[in-house]
């Protein structure tokens, strides 16, 4: 049965946030048990107006269920702040399928 027909819906949490408080987003998400998630380095202009220099940026990709999704946003968005230096961005995006390629599990389970 697909992921929609069964009523689960599944989300994609993208945060771009400083290197510096990655530690402090990790810890506020395992606050609300929230444990898997990737973490890549990036680069990106601090200005999006006014291109200047690139700077060092984290994005933290969180995949969830809807049941998670207002707790995993209030999570990051409370660890990161309001800070002028770097302007957080946080995006949330539909996910049409999950897979565990390992426990070959599928939909909403998987995430």
């Amino acid at each position: 049965m697909e992921p929609e027909q069964q009523g689960a819906r599944m989300r994609l949490v993208v945060a771009v946030l400083k290197p510096s408080q990655l530690e402090v987003v990790r810890q506020a998400l395992a606050g609300v048990h929230v444990t898997r998630l990737t973490v890549c380095d990036a680069q990106g202009f601090d200005e999006p107006q006014t291109p200047g220099p690139l700077v060092q940026q984290t994005v933290v990709e969180v995949a969830v269920n809807d049941d998670f999704l207002d707790r995993t946003i209030d999570a990051i968005a409370a660890a990161i702040g309001r800070t002028d230096d770097l302007p957080a961005r946080l995006m949330v995006l539909p996910i049409d399928d999950a897979v565990q390629i390992y426990r070959t599990v599928r939909g909403p389970e998987a995430v």
